[in-house]
């Protein structure tokens, strides 16, 4: 992590959880600012690591019993960077994909940021307007509309 703030910051989240009854999978040692890749499973809702983005390097686990479940706790969320999606159902992929609050969803692929010419987008409280190279040049362009009339 950058600073011990920051590292404070992931590990109290991860703390957290497993106060709230989180099982530790693995991970969780410290040396200064060096956190190991940690794996929570068994997260709940009542966990700040289930809502909070901790931009470090911890993967939260909630378990759900159905899909509306996952979307309904996805949707819950104040942000919507990526999600992803893992079937062989190419319809339910669809179908969740359209029902999830995100600027992203990738079908058997995890979250990350594609080819330039794909927009780089998020919702709710994630991202910072559409990037990539069309709507980066957009966003620096202003459009102008000259209408001639030939008959006056």
């Amino acid at each position: 992590m950058i600073d011990d703030k920051a590292a404070d910051f992931v590990q109290g989240l991860i703390d957290d959880a497993l106060d709230k009854g989180a099982t530790l999978v693995s991970g969780n040692k410290r040396d200064g600012n060096l956190l190991q890749p940690t794996l929570l499973d068994n997260v709940t809702e009542d966990m700040d690591i289930a809502w909070i983005e901790p931009f470090g390097p911890v993967l939260p686990v909630i378990r759900v019993h159905s899909v509306d479940q996952a979307v309904e706790i996805a949707n819950k969320s104040n942000f919507g960077l990526q999600a992803s999606v893992f079937t062989q159902d190419i319809d339910k992929a669809l179908e969740i994909a359209g029902a999830v609050e995100v600027g992203t969803v990738q079908v058997n692929g995890r979250p990350q940021r594609g080819p330039d010419n794909f927009p780089f987008l998020g919702v709710k409280a994630s991202g910072m307007g559409t990037q990539g190279v069309h709507n980066s040049i957009l966003s620096m362009s202003r459009e102008k509309l000259t209408v001639i009339n030939l008959k006056p």
